[in-house]
C-alpha cells in the first residue's frame, strides 16, 4: 500500500511538473499587485513579483495558517483529555469507596443471613391495559 501510495504521489508531482513547464510564460510573468481603499487617496503597491512566486507565498501562508490550527486543536484537546481523566480518577475513586463498604457488609455475619433471606425481586411486567396498549384491550373484541 505504501509503494502505491508514493506511486500516485509521484505521479501527482510530474503532472504538476508538466502543467508549469508548459504555462511558463504565464508563471514567469512579473506583476505588481494593488490595494486602494478610496480613503483619503490610500493605496499601496505591493513590488512586482512573478506568479509563481505569489503562488507559493499563498501555499506556504496556507500552510502556516493550518499548522496553527491544528495546534490549536491540539490544545483543546489536551485540556479535553486532562478534564475526562479526572474525571475517571474521581469515578475510581468512588468506585474503591463502594468496593470496600461492600465489603464491610459481605463480611458482617448479621447482614450476610439478611442478604441470604431477601432474594432479589425482579421489576413487576406492565399490564397492558393498565399502559393503554389496544393489545389487551378487551372493547376491541366484537362478536
Amino acid at each position: 500500500m505504501k509503494k502505491i501510495k508514493y506511486l500516485l504521489w509521484l505521479i501527482l508531482l510530474i503532472f504538476i511538473g508538466i502543467f508549469i513547464y508548459q504555462n511558463l510564460d504565464y508563471f514567469m510573468a512579473k506583476t505588481a499587485l494593488k490595494i486602494d481603499l478610496k480613503i483619503f487617496s490610500w493605496n499601496w503597491t505591493i513590488p512586482e513579483l512573478q506568479n509563481i512566486a505569489y503562488l507559493g507565498i499563498c501555499f506556504l501562508l496556507g500552510l502556516f495558517l493550518t499548522g496553527i490550527r491544528g495546534f490549536v486543536i491540539q490544545l483543546g484537546l489536551k485540556k479535553n483529555i486532562k478534564k475526562k481523566d479526572a474525571t475517571i480518577a474521581s469515578f475510581k475513586e468512588k468506585l474503591a469507596a463502594l468496593k470496600s463498604e461492600l465489603d464491610v457488609f459481605q463480611h458482617d455475619p448479621y447482614i450476610k443471613k439478611e442478604l441470604k433471606k431477601e432474594p432479589v425481586t425482579k421489576q413487576p411486567v406492565p399490564n397492558p391495559v393498565e399502559t393503554g396498549s389496544k393489545e389487551g384491550d378487551a372493547s376491541d373484541t366484537t362478536n
